[in-house]
């Protein structure tokens, strides 16, 4: 089945000159670049010992999400800020006489939006959680043949001098090979299931947005909308983001202060590919 494409130049454009227009759109996304900010000083990383490594996987996996508990929470809020955001940018696409200001973000923690909001945004982390399990997989036998290298080198000062005619060194190497490579193809393997999955879900908070504004959302619902939304326009959106990429690599090396410019552009760009897609499908139904 052919699907028409979107033209991605246009989408861009369009983002430039809204954003132009509105200025006031640095308000309403100024609240979730400072929780950005803040995030990008968090390390989790240095809350975990090198021990943790020598756990099973799923002993491991409790630890880390222990350790990246409050900067999950963290990323979690500012998530939620930032559907806020977009919900403000869709009435203002839709009304131009909408008042913008910092508060603007805040529209979706408002009692009758904040418990659907959050159990949709839950809802989609979990999905995207399970669909990561082969990647985190990959990552902790990386890491563990990372430390089965440091712990052969300690234990071999003369490294890389070593007799590897010896059946231990031998069989050391065969071993970690095994790992090193092994990890190596399970990453690839679970980002190729991931990715499709991570843009399956890619328009639930803009379709969350629209739903909220007129009634109830339900969290399966609005997942399962997405993924009928998508079908067909995963690479698209890919290809999207990697237009995007400057903007998001200008992020991270501002520690998330760029955000605070970039914001409005990123979504602005999101939010008219999500309008064009909408078109497209109610034209086919």
């Amino acid at each position: 089945m052919k699907y028409p494409k979107i033209d991605l130049k246009t989408i861009r454009l369009q983002a430039r000159q809204f954003q132009a227009e509105n200025p006031r759109l640095l308000l309403v996304y100024l609240l979730p670049s400072m929780l950005v900010i803040l995030s990008g000083f968090l390390n989790p990383l240095a809350r975990l010992q090198e021990s943790v490594l020598e756990q099973s996987f799923f002993s491991m996996l409790a630890q880390v999400l222990q350790a990246y508990l409050f900067p999950l929470v963290v990323s979690f809020m500012s998530t939620i800020f930032l559907v806020g955001a977009a919900f403000a940018t869709l009435r203002l696409l839709k009304d131009p006489d909408t008042e913008l200001s910092v508060k603007s973000s805040l529209a979706l923690f408002a009692e009758e939006r904040f418990s659907q909001t959050f159990l949709t945004l839950l809802l989609k982390r979990f999905y995207l959680f399970l669909w990561s399990l082969p990647n985190l997989l990959g990552v902790y036998y990386l890491f563990y043949s990372n430390l089965m290298a440091r712990k052969f080198v300690e234990l071999h000062p003369e490294f890389p001098s070593v007799d590897v005619t010896n059946p231990d060194i031998e069989h050391f190497l065969l071993t970690f090979a095994l790992y090193f490579f092994g990890s190596v193809l399970v990453m690839i393997l679970g980002t190729i299931i991931y990715l499709p999955q991570y843009y399956a879900y890619s328009q639930v908070e803009l379709l969350l947005c629209d739903t909220l504004a007129i009634g109830i959302a339900k969290p399966s619902r609005v997942l399962h909308t997405s993924r009928f939304l998508m079908k067909g326009y995963k690479f698209q959106r890919f290809v999207l983001d990697l237009q995007l990429l400057p903007w998001y690599i200008l992020i991270w090396i501002s520690f998330g202060i760029a955000s605070i410019s970039t914001f409005p552009y990123i979504y602005s760009s999101q939010i008219f590919f999500y309008q064009r897609l909408l078109e497209i499908k109610r034209r086919k139904v």
